[in-house]
């Protein structure tokens, strides 16, 4: 199976819907209440563009447990995937010796990984799995508010943060993140993927992430750095088990996202491995329970603020 496949089924997916259907109303497959995916066997959670995958094939076929395996690992588990179940497709990067293989790619410590796709099956695709204890949330099910646990992460990033006015925006000039008061949001929810939003334009300054924040509203640039910011917030929010909500600009940046991802459909991928980063970024000063839990895996890069690297995932 080409890697690229999954990069272009993906877009190919999330372009389909948009065409069908109208942005200002439309739901990615990052909005929600779905938890992290992660494997059944290994518990590692899956990373970059296997989350979005992964997200995208529970909303198609309404799978609300988050864990995920191979065929072969659901039956080390001893569970049974059903016959004519068809599974989702995933990337995963093995090392090689180094010098095995000429042009694979290369990580910052010299070590070379060979990219590999495989297959995996949801919990609700397979007889005997026991049932997940972080199943999504049910469709009526109110978040709890206030959300102290938020403002936790958020005191804990060291973001300057100013209340007042009407718009939400980070500022690179000043360093600075601008919201609305807390009592012009209608939910604690809408509260929090605002901010979280615009936390995620904050790590891309040039002393953190270093991403290119440039960009105006039609451009490359800036259609990118949404994309990556919508991604981001997902993430973060979903580490925090906080019901994921359209940001108050999600139909305009829907109309900026269909002409990036025809255009290169490895796009969706790339701002996937950058919210990543984003979200690790943000995920470094919080309290070492919390970090632990969001931090990458030595595989995956294992440093408290990510350094450039190949991995997309893992199974």
């Amino acid at each position: 199976m080409p890697i690229n496949d999954l990069h272009a089924r993906l877009a190919a997916t999330i372009l389909a819907q948009l065409e069908t259907a109208d942005p200002a109303s439309w739901s990615p497959p990052w909005h929600g209440t779905d938890p992290m995916p992660h494997n059944a066997l290994t518990h590692r959670r899956y990373r970059g563009i296997n989350v979005l995958a992964l997200w995208c094939a529970a909303q198609t076929h309404g799978y609300s447990d988050a864990r995920w395996a191979t065929y072969r690992q659901w039956a080390a588990l001893g569970a049974q995937v059903r016959r004519a179940e068809r599974g989702t497709l995933v990337l995963f990067y093995k090392e090689l010796p180094r010098g095995a293989v000429a042009g694979e790619a290369e990580a910052n410590d010299g070590a070379l990984f060979v990219a590999r796709a495989t297959y995996v099956f949801n919990a609700a695709q397979v007889d005997t799995a026991q049932p997940s204890p972080d199943a999504a949330l049910p469709s009526n099910a109110t978040p709890p508010e206030p959300l102290p646990a938020f403002d936790a992460f958020v005191t804990a990033t060291g973001a300057a943060i100013r209340h007042g006015g009407t718009r939400a925006c980070y500022v690179p000039a000043t360093d600075m993140i601008h919201l609305p008061p807390r009592t012009a949001f209608h939910t604690s929810t809408g509260y929090a993927g605002t901010l979280v939003h615009e936390l995620i334009h904050w790590t891309g300054a040039p002393h953190r992430l270093a991403r290119d924040l440039t960009g105006r509203f039609g451009a490359r640039a800036y259609a990118d750095e949404e994309l990556v910011a919508e991604l981001g917030a997902a993430f973060v929010l979903a580490d925090l088990s906080i019901a994921r909500t359209p940001h108050p600009d999600h139909a305009s940046y829907c109309a900026s996202w269909a002409p990036l991802l025809s255009a290169d459909p490895r796009a969706l991928s790339t701002a996937a491995v950058q919210a990543s980063r984003a979200a690790y970024y943000l995920a470094a000063p919080q309290p070492a329970a919390t970090a632990a839990s969001s931090s990458p895996s030595p595989r995956e890069g294992g440093q408290s603020i990510p350094a450039p690297a190949p991995f997309i995932g893992q199974i």
